[in-house]
């Protein structure tokens, strides 16, 4: 460990809100990473975040960096839509990459740019989403006020369920009970609530795993979201699809790039304010249960 007291930006995109930190400069384990978003992500004892975005020297030539990813209780994800979004924006104030920046993640290489003038919009490009399965069945009984639900992997792991009224939708009560299904273990599922709104506009809410709490937006949700109701409805993949979240609006859409036709996910991401803090013990019980993980992953 290079050092106890650490440089951090804190950002948000959609209202979903990060620590974020170059671990280039520290060093830091899996171990103490983990133990950190733990300590720091607390709402009350801590900078407060839904999660912890690092910052780490890429494993291929193929990118520029690699992003690594803890949940808000210390355990590692995947894949954050609306934090690759933001760690777009800190790895290009750090010097890394230029007007596109590839970086790759726990869910693959993923590619972001800064579209037209605005500076705190991002356009992610991501990869395709070949894991979508409809009328999927859990284990344990789903609520009725859910008409349809469809399981979808955009980066990690989601179920999308179909509801008539969203605003009505117990969003804690049934994203608790159905991420933690038989069903969808030993993962578990993120929970986006969604409701097909006027013309093409999607309204989504998301319960997130590793938050254990509603979120204001989910960026790999409200693309699973998007990517559920095409199987219904194909003419909505022609055109760009707006998405209502509780922090903000998303789009879904496409755009041609080098590599053809690939699927975006744009919205916002703007830093709140950039600190220091010290970096816990790494001995807390979520940091010792995940040491056996972080040798296999390695972001350090």
């Amino acid at each position: 460990m290079a050092s106890d007291t650490v440089a951090f930006v804190k950002m948000q995109g959609a209202g979903n809100d990060f620590v974020v930190v170059d671990n280039r400069d520290y060093g830091f384990s899996e171990a103490e990473l983990s133990a950190a978003a733990e300590a720091w992500c607390s709402r009350r004892y801590g900078v407060g975040a839904d999660g912890l975005l690092a910052l780490v020297s890429p494993r291929s030539s193929a990118a520029d960096c690699r992003m690594c990813y803890w949940n808000a209780d210390g355990s590692r994800a995947t894949m954050c839509g609306n934090g690759a979004r933001c760690f777009f924006r800190f790895a290009r104030r750090r010097g890394v990459g230029g007007s596109a920046l590839t970086f790759e993640t726990d869910a693959g290489l993923y590619r972001a740019v800064q579209p037209g003038s605005a500076p705190d919009t991002v356009r992610l490009f991501v990869p395709d989403v070949t894991d979508v399965r409809p009328q999927f069945q859990l284990e344990g009984p789903v609520p009725a006020a859910i008409r349809a639900l469809t399981f979808v992997h955009s980066g990690t792991e989601h179920l999308v369920a179909t509801v008539d009224d969203l605003a009505a939708a117990k969003v804690a009560k049934w994203g608790r009970q159905l991420r933690h299904d038989a069903g969808v273990q030993p993962t578990g599922a993120n929970v986006n609530f969604l409701e097909l709104g006027p013309g093409r506009e999607l309204r989504v809410r998301t319960y997130e795993k590793g938050v254990e709490a509603e979120t204001p937006a989910c960026g790999t949700g409200v693309l699973a979201a998007a990517v559920a109701v095409e199987r219904t409805r194909p003419e909505l993949a022609a055109r760009a699809v707006p998405v209502r979240t509780r922090g903000g609006d998303l789009r879904v859409g496409r755009a041609p790039t080098d590599q053809g036709k690939k699927r975006y996910l744009e919205g916002p991401a703007a830093v709140v304010f950039r600190g220091q803090v010290q970096l816990p013990a790494a001995s807390s019980s979520t940091a010792a249960s995940q040491r056996a993980d972080a040798s296999r992953r390695g972001c350090d």
